[in-house]
């Protein structure tokens, strides 16, 4: 006798034949969302002008004003915009500050694609390649009355917009109607909850947390690509913040090289930077002012204040933007620079230091921290060591016996004399990417030989564009580090 399997409360009759503006569905959403967020609100007006004038003073209005003009351009409609404010959003989530927009069908017209084409897909939290491919197969019109497809297109792209034009505001969340039959979902079973949030995790990043007991570092270990985009750093520590466990508190929390990356000053040419290796102090200081503004942006006062009761300091990598990441056999000529800030909570004191031993590949392009000084912390209560990701190859005992320039090895007995002068409590390591527990195992033991009291941490992605295979999470989050930690994993 054949059996057919039907999965659980899925009927695929229902979903052949399923009317995607179904009112139970909408209901369901909005339950499903209480269950995940708590208060959330229906039909929800954000105080928004729909004029593209009102965000002169933004970054965005030359984008935004971009999208108002090809848009009203493609079909010569130009008096689209009717109200004043922007209309209420689907659901809104207050506690978060979250808007999330179920997008039926209509939504995806040739309008609505031209002005995702305009977006730098980075800065927003949904699937923008999905959405212009959907409205290419759908091709959408809705002519009644005749501007609407340039309306409903515009007003979207302004609850896109929202976040990124108030910084209180989390990226938009979108469903698309047709992924799922909605109405079939019970919010009080687990197992449906779980499926929804596996819808919601193109807009939200999975976080898996691995406590160990007594934990004394944080760290953040990201499992995907990551651009450096601020804003994503900034929302994704808020929501490490969300899943903090509350009878948690830690000494650190780090992240990663490159966690943020900045644009390089357009004007800072190689001319006034002079030699990279020992590079004109001037320079350094135009390039640490331009990262130092950026993660303050990320790390607010409002962010520093929630972080507090979870931890003391916290530590990541800024990078100016550059495509390759650096790792020992990428060739970077492009002037770049690796800086690593770490920042005392409790006072508000914020400590700059850099990469100061470059990989053979960046040797022509990285702009070296030469103040090796500014790689040890003594705040007072702790003392601690920062390296950038390369920097702890000062550490290979077989790079001390093939490296022949002088100023490497200068930089390597220089570093690790001060490290033994100042005996630090911790050494915190941000590399750009760790997916092989082997990649810093002999320069951690023999820094634990130098100095055996130390408490060690590296918080490098685990992923990598370059190497297919990588050894098991669990045993890459053992070999780097050699004291208690409670890891947050972030999956896209």
């Amino acid at each position: 006798m054949l059996g057919i399997h039907i999965g659980p409360r899925i009927n695929y009759f229902r979903l052949m034949k399923h009317y995607e503006r179904c009112k139970k569905c909408k209901e369901t959403v909005y339950e499903l969302l209480r269950k995940e967020f708590g208060n959330v609100e229906k039909n929800y007006s954000i105080d928004t002008s729909t004029q593209p004038e009102f965000f002169k003073d933004s970054n965005y209005y030359p984008k935004l004003n971009e999208i108002f003009n090809k848009i009203g351009k493609k079909r010569n409609k130009t008096d689209f915009v009717k109200a004043r404010k922007l209309s209420g959003c689907d659901y809104f989530i207050p506690d978060k500050k979250i808007i999330v927009e179920f997008d039926e069908s209509q939504h995806f017209t040739p309008l609505r694609k031209i002005a995702l084409q305009s977006y730098n897909e980075e800065e927003f939290s949904f699937d923008v390649k999905k959405w212009i491919n959907l409205c290419e197969k759908i091709h959408a019109k809705d002519n009644d009355p005749e501007y609407r497809d340039e309306q409903r297109a515009w007003y979207d792209t302004l609850r896109d917009f929202v976040p990124l034009l108030n910084k209180n505001f989390r990226p938009t969340i979108r469903l698309y109607a047709k992924d799922f039959v909605w109405c079939s979902l019970d919010p009080e079973n687990p197992n449906d909850v779980k499926k929804f949030q596996s819808f919601l995790r193109t807009s939200l990043p999975s976080i898996e947390i691995i406590n160990e007991e007594n934990p004394v570092t944080a760290r953040i270990i990201i499992t995907n690509q990551w651009s450096g985009n601020p804003e994503k750093a900034k929302h994704l520590l808020e929501n490490v913040c969300d899943k903090w466990p509350k009878d948690v508190k830690t000494k650190i929390l780090q992240s990663k090289g490159a966690f943020i990356q900045f644009q390089w000053p357009k004007n800072l040419t190689r001319e006034k930077i002079g030699d990279n290796k020992n590079p004109n102090p001037e320079a350094v200081k135009i390039l640490k002012d331009c990262a130092d503004r950026v993660a303050r942006k990320v790390l607010s006062i409002e962010l520093q204040e929630k972080l507090s009761s979870r931890t003391r300091y916290v530590s990541f990598g800024v990078d100016s933007y550059k495509e390759k990441i650096s790792t020992t056999d990428s060739n970077i000529h492009r002037l770049h620079i690796e800086l690593v800030c770490c920042v005392d909570l409790k006072n508000g004191t914020w400590y700059w230091t850099g990469k100061s031993y470059p990989t053979p590949g960046q040797e022509n392009g990285l702009v070296r921290i030469l103040d090796f000084e500014s790689h040890f912390v003594d705040t007072g209560d702790d003392k601690l060591m920062l390296l950038g990701c390369h920097d702890l190859t000062i550490y290979s005992n077989r790079g001390a016996a093939t490296t022949k320039q002088q100023w490497k090895k200068r930089t390597r007995e220089k570093i690790q004399e001060r490290a033994k002068e100042f005996h630090p409590e911790f050494v915190l390591q941000h590399p750009h990417e760790t997916e092989s527990k082997l990649t810093w195992n002999a320069q951690i033991k023999e820094l634990q030989r130098q100095i055996p009291s130390v408490k060690f941490a590296s918080s490098g992605s685990y992923y990598s564009k370059k190497y297919g295979k990588r050894d098991p999470l669990d045993e890459v989050l053992a070999k780097t580090k050699n004291h208690p930690t409670i890891d947050f994993i972030i999956n896209f």
